[in-house]
């Protein structure tokens, strides 16, 4: 499996080391800002700072605030699918593996009518978004899922060998079911991991080791997945970056050979 880490262009000679050190790839986590987005002077200046380190099979996190590709107002689901359509363009110009989006369903909405129309829509219009960015994988991040269930069956109903779950670790552990049914349900589809840690209430993004997440719990189920698996440890700095990387490496985790 190959680990991944959230580089900082202020930092980015240190992540190079990193990388370098550790065999890691990048996860590029500025490009779901939406004042960036809106800022095209900014937003290819940034582009262009990472296009020099001539890397690639990188990954990308997706835009997430707000979007609703199901949205009844039209007005709503263009702006999200624009979005969205986005992170595929800059990712495609950064030669990345594939992109991070969220799940971004109401939990509470539990009628089929609501559970039936973000299915087909976001089915639809991934499965179109797939053609068009043909050099690309697309990650669906579960977020506050109450469970694995409605994400299970949008894998099913999508069926596409470029399209699959981001299972996140941490926020599995804040829901009400055991990490072992996440991986159980959701095994097959799962592309791409994101790891740190919480109290199991708040998502944190603490280091590895400094929350209650039963990691060695969690790696019995991800040293069982596809040896192209990509794992993130989504922290953004450095110090506790390395920090992470030292504590799978010290544990008996199977992790960062």
């Amino acid at each position: 499996m190959k680990y991944y880490v959230i580089p900082n262009l202020d930092e980015i000679d240190k992540y190079l080391e990193l990388s370098k050190e550790y065999n890691l790839g990048f996860e590029y986590n500025e490009f779901y800002e939406p004042k960036l987005l809106d800022d095209n002077n900014k937003l290819n200046e940034i582009i262009k700072e990472y296009q020099k380190l001539n890397r690639v099979g990188d990954t990308l996190h997706g835009v997430f605030y707000d979007i609703t590709l199901d949205s009844s107002d039209p007005k709503i689901a263009k702006v999200s699918y624009d979005r969205v359509k986005s992170s595929l363009e800059i990712a495609s110009r950064l030669k990345c593996k594939g992109v991070v989006f969220h799940t971004n369903y109401i939990t509470w909405m539990k009628t089929d009518w609501y559970k039936d129309n973000w299915v087909n829509i976001n089915k639809k219009i991934y499965l179109e978004l797939i053609e068009e960015f043909k050099d690309l994988e697309i990650y669906v991040e579960n977020m506050f899922d109450l469970d694995p269930y409605l994400l299970a069956r949008l894998m099913k109903e999508i069926n596409h060998e470029r399209i699959g779950v981001c299972l996140d670790v941490a926020h599995a552990s804040i829901s009400k079911v055991d990490i072992e049914e996440w991986f159980k349900v959701l095994g097959k589809y799962i592309k791409h991991i994101h790891i740190n840690d919480n109290d199991k209430i708040i998502d944190s993004h603490l280091e590895l080791g400094k929350g209650i997440i039963d990691y060695k719990k969690a790696f019995k189920y991800i040293n069982k997945l596809n040896d192209n698996t990509a794992i993130l440890i989504e922290i953004k700095d450095y110090n506790k970056t390395l920090n992470s990387i030292k504590y799978l490496m010290d544990g008996d985790f199977n992790a960062i050979k």
